[in-house]
């Protein structure tokens, strides 16, 4: 059993995604006594004021449990035009509601983000954070980015010693944070 559970939300519905690659070797790569669970947000629809007011759909329902369920959130993500993915802002949106007391509301949420560019995704950590912190949700200020993923990958799995180091360092201070947070009791 573990002592912390952390949701992951993937920002990518691609089967293949390098982003799932990083939260595959993240899994691996967890401190003794912490899982990182996979909360997916493949069925989720658009957010919708008029199907919230019917009731959550049972995509957004399993998706608002399992976030709600956990002691923190990875949001594992590319970058789209220098921003988010729709399904990335998406996920936040639905998590987000009830506005400011919705599942991420006081929960600490770390931003990873690979691709392929230089930037190592720095507008998506950015604008990413930036909602985030508008839903209530704690950021850890320290983001993880990942650039030129595709050479620090075989077969579609982070093998890149150096990468996975610095994987490794973000989870390890990303961990810190969640474990040094009140709790609220």
């Amino acid at each position: 059993m573990p002592d912390l559970t952390i949701a992951a939300v993937i920002g990518s519905l691609k089967a293949a995604s390098v982003n799932r690659a990083v939260f595959a070797a993240a899994r691996e790569l967890m401190p003794a006594g912490v899982e990182l669970i996979e909360v997916s947000i493949t069925d989720v629809p658009l957010f919708n004021e008029d199907v919230e007011a019917v009731g959550d759909p049972a995509p957004v329902t399993a998706l608002k449990d399992g976030v709600g369920a956990a002691d923190a959130l990875v949001i594992f993500t590319p970058e789209y035009n220098g921003s988010m993915p729709g399904v990335t802002k998406n996920a936040v949106d639905w998590l987000s509601r009830p506005f400011l007391n919705g599942p991420i509301a006081g929960l600490p949420v770390g931003i990873v983000a690979a691709g392929p560019g230089r930037r190592a995704g720095a507008g998506v950590r950015e604008h990413l954070a930036l909602t985030v912190a508008m839903t209530g949700g704690a950021v850890h200020g320290e983001t993880h980015g990942i650039g030129g993923i595709h050479g620090s990958l075989t077969d579609g799995a982070l093998t890149d010693h150096e990468t996975r180091a610095a994987l490794r360092s973000w989870i390890e201070g990303f961990v810190a944070f969640v474990r040094d947070r009140p709790t609220g009791d």
